[in-house]
């Protein structure tokens, strides 16, 4: 015996079906959508390509220097973010010859091997939180904070560096394969309060071909020029990496402490915000 017809069966089948077609556009156009202004990459976070874990104390870095001064994990003094690594030094110089300074140096990953930036065209983005106190200052002399410092042949200068002034501000230079300096981008200086940082960079020695971009406390920043990327040469010498903690003039004298917390390299900026 045939089956009558049962339209409304039929026509239920094809709304589920339309149902199903549109939550699958509507999951493609959210993947593919794009991360809200200032907050690049935040959708897509993926394990960063570095670490700094205090668990393994200074394991994670390739090295620290300290001329003099000394390097640990502590507790945040903040009570906010847990572990935390602690840059002091007693500002006494060691010998007439050699500045002051307490950093880290580089990239060091869980199985031991060195991250270095060195490839033409490639694209990191380095995140951070620092928090700095006491941190002496003098007008006319600098504390560099943070650099991507340049190694091997023809190293010369720091590309980038944050460096806090004698005039109560904090900014970011950049220095030309000439050794021009430009000031990127500037705010006021706060001690004993955390600050997040990213800065993206592509890797290049040519000044047409890289660039720079800075994120301060979750917002993207407008640099030089008025946009948030700005074409700079990052790549000198060999190769280039992070330092973080507190390097200074001679004029600047003092104990000075730069705790560090959360720092990463990534490939994108929501792999490494803090």
């Amino acid at each position: 015996m045939k089956r009558p017809s049962t339209p409304h069966i039929r026509w239920g089948v094809a709304l589920l079906a339309g149902l199903a077609l549109v939550g699958t556009w509507t999951a493609s156009a959210a993947e593919e959508a794009p991360a809200p202004a200032g907050r690049e990459g935040a959708a897509h976070r993926a394990a960063p390509l570095w670490r700094a874990d205090p668990a393994r104390g200074l394991a994670s870095f390739e090295g620290t220097e300290t001329k003099p001064g000394s390097v640990q994990v502590v507790d945040d003094p903040a009570g906010r973010y847990g572990k935390s690594f602690q840059l002091h030094t007693s500002g006494k110089k060691i010998d007439d010859a050699t500045r002051v300074r307490v950093e880290s140096r580089g990239h060091r990953t869980a199985d031991g091997s060195r991250l270095r930036f060195a490839k033409e065209g490639d694209i990191y983005y380095i995140g951070w939180r620092s928090m700095w106190g006491p941190l002496p200052t003098k007008k006319g002399d600098w504390v560099v904070l943070w650099q991507l410092k340049d190694y091997g042949s023809g190293a010369a200068t720091p590309p980038l560096s944050l460096r806090a002034r004698g005039d109560g501000t904090v900014d970011l230079e950049y220095s030309d394969p000439d050794l021009k300096t430009t000031q990127l981008w500037h705010t006021g200086l706060t001690l004993n309060t955390w600050h997040d940082f990213v800065v993206g960079i592509k890797i290049s020695d040519d000044p047409a071909k890289g660039w720079v971009k800075l994120w301060h406390d979750g917002t993207a920043q407008r640099l030089t020029g008025g946009t948030e990327q700005y074409q700079a040469a990052t790549l000198r010498g060999d190769w280039v990496t992070d330092k973080w903690g507190v390097y200074r003039s001679d004029g600047v004298t003092g104990q000075a402490t730069a705790y560090l917390n959360s720092p990463a390299v990534g490939r994108t900026y929501g792999d490494v915000a803090p």
